[in-house]
């Protein structure tokens, strides 16, 4: 069984509550917009945008330091002895901020640093079921279903991993729930470097995160990355949680299991026998749009067809356009660079007009959203202009399969700079990684380590022809860093390496958020249970409506139901649960 901390005196009617509780939030709200106090700088950007951008100079901040220079061959290998004697999954994971007690209070004040997909999670002991509330002064945005889908398995697995602390005897127990490709805060100058981190205040309640979170845990300092809401991360670990399987999606792939991973002995593939080209197949998405509005895609008149009327007739076109898509190289999302460097690969290797050469790179977009809907971009005029000024922007799509074929790889980020499966994927493939290190992280990526499990690329993508050029010089050292990715990609299909990541990922996280939470109690310390809705109603005030818009009872994985009739999330909650995201 476990034991909560001790509880702390709450309320014992609505009253006290509004007294005691209201007060606290009005001062939270009053510090963190406030710029009188040193202690209120790192915080009130995030509740109230400053609105001098221009005056202030963006800062460095900490994952905008990391190293990316190629160390030397002795210091690879010294890494890859030490990580073959550890074992495949012995990378430590980033220790979050500790996980301080907290209350209903501590959640409800999470609120003003979020602008949308966040919830309040509370388990209602007289109806004996898990209660998901969602603010009426956020949005409801299409990123919501990830909200539900993470909602539905964090009920159930609960449920599973404390069937004595979810009775209707015991008392509320209330949890802080995100998800999203990116995390729905609110807008901030921090995040966007134009203030030092920490960008919320230290001492708030643990937040759930199930998605990418930022990589910096000075950031946020009580966000927890947790598996993404996806069928193949947090749905697995639901599983594992009750029942103690696998995925599928963790196995080999084969006639009998087609959502596994892929590995060499899965296609018949060797590394000598690979295509050395850097592949790359996905969507058209946007890239970190609250992190870096100005990043764009690429406009082709402005970009490439006003320039193109310049030249003369006898130039080649396609070297033009190529050069105008190099002229904008630094204002373009980091897949649109990609294609950049695809178009530059395509045009040297051109140049060679007696000798074929096989272009380095092979970045495409096989599809983009149009109307709401994925669709091919070789039905997209927009592509198809850039496709017939020799800007390779429109590619075939490939399976894992497919993929296999090439030496080389890159998980490029997307909307919430990651590709949430597209990383794992990859690991399993026999050709080597070029891992594209953002601001973001997935929980996954804690087990990674640079040079032992991938090459690491720079944000901007600018050191990705060096490390292409290092790989093809080193063979023997970048087949080591292939065949440990694949180590750990197997190793996360037995059952002693799931439980390994389901300890770290999901059972601690869990554990530990439910421990320090304190439940209400009278304040004259009578047993007497406290009435939670009414509490949470006084600490709120008339600013902040909290709805229920779902309930789960959390025995079964569909036993959930909707509260409320103008949200579409039971269709939402399906998609999001389901699909590979690239």
């Amino acid at each position: 069984m476990i034991r909560r901390r001790s509880t702390i005196t709450a309320t014992a009617a609505v009253v006290l509550a509004t007294i005691c509780l209201s007060a606290p939030l009005l001062q939270f709200k009053q510090r963190t917009s406030s710029n009188n106090s040193d202690d209120a700088t790192a915080s009130s950007s995030l509740l109230r945008p400053q609105q001098q951008h221009q005056r202030h100079r963006q800062l460095s901040l900490p994952y905008h330091n990391e190293d990316h220079s190629i160390p030397t061959n002795k210091a690879i290998q010294k890494l890859h002895t030490s990580y073959n004697t550890a074992g495949p999954l012995s990378a430590p994971i980033i220790t979050p901020h500790p996980i301080s007690p907290y209350t209903l209070e501590d959640v409800l004040l999470l609120l003003p640093t979020f602008h949308d997909i966040f919830g309040v999670v509370i388990y209602d002991p007289p109806s004996d079921r898990f209660i998901l509330h969602y603010s009426n002064n956020m949005r409801w945005i299409a990123g919501c279903h990830k909200l539900i889908t993470s909602f539905q398995a964090l009920a159930h697995s609960l449920r599973q991993m404390f069937p004595e602390d979810a009775q209707p005897n015991v008392p509320e127990l209330a949890l802080a729930l995100s998800s999203g490709d990116y995390p729905g805060v609110g807008h901030n100058d921090c995040y966007v470097g134009l203030q030092p981190p920490p960008c919320v205040p230290t001492d708030l309640a643990p937040v759930l995160q199930f998605g990418s979170a930022f990589k910096s845990p000075d950031i946020y300092p009580t966000m927890i990355s947790m598996p993404m809401a996806q069928i193949n991360h947090v749905s697995c670990y639901q599983t594992f949680a009750a029942h103690s399987m696998v995925c599928p999606y963790y196995l080999p792939r084969s006639p009998g299991n087609p959502q596994g991973l892929v590995f060499e002995e899965t296609v018949g593939l060797h590394w000598d026998n690979l295509i050395p080209q850097v592949v790359w197949r996905g969507t058209d998405f946007s890239y970190l749009h609250r992190l870096y509005p100005r990043l764009r895609q690429p406009d082709f008149e402005m970009d490439v067809g006003s320039k193109l009327t310049k030249i003369p007739y006898e130039f080649n076109v396609k070297v033009a356009a190529t050069r105008a898509m190099r002229e904008v190289y630094d204002q373009l999302i980091p897949r649109w660079k990609s294609v950049v460097w695809t178009a530059e690969a395509e045009r040297e290797a051109e140049e060679k007009m007696k000798v074929v050469i096989l272009p380095w790179a092979n970045m495409k977009f096989a599809a983009a959203m149009h109307v709401g809907v994925k669709t091919p971009t070789s039905d997209l005029p927009y592509y198809q202009e850039f496709e017939e000024h020799g800007i390779p922007a429109i590619g075939e799509g490939m399976s894992l399969e497919t993929l296999a074929q090439y030496k080389y790889h890159i998980d490029t980020g997307g909307g919430g700079g990651t590709t949430w499966s597209g990383t794992l994927e990859k690991l399993g493939l026999p050709g080597l990684l070029f891992h594209h290190e953002t601001p973001m992280k997935d929980y996954l990526h804690d087990k990674l380590i640079k040079w032992v499990h991938y090459i690491p690329i720079k944000e901007d993508l600018s050191d990705l022809k060096e490390k292409f050029d290092w790989a093809e010089s080193h063979p023997e050292l970048a087949k080591q860093i292939s065949d440990n990715a694949t180590k750990l990609a197997k190793a996360l299909g037995t059952p002693e390496g799931f439980s390994i990541m389901y300890k770290e990922f999901y059972d601690t996280p869990l554990r530990s958020v439910v421990e320090a939470y304190q439940p209400l109690k009278q304040q004259d310390g009578s047993e007497t249970p406290v009435d939670w809705k009414e509490a949470m109603s006084a600490i709120i005030g008339k600013d902040e409506f909290l709805r229920p818009i779902m309930s789960c009872a959390g025995y079964y994985g569909h036993d959930c139901e909707g509260l409320v009739t103008d949200l579409e999330f039971s269709r939402a909650a399906r998609h999001g649960a389901t699909g590979r995201r690239e």
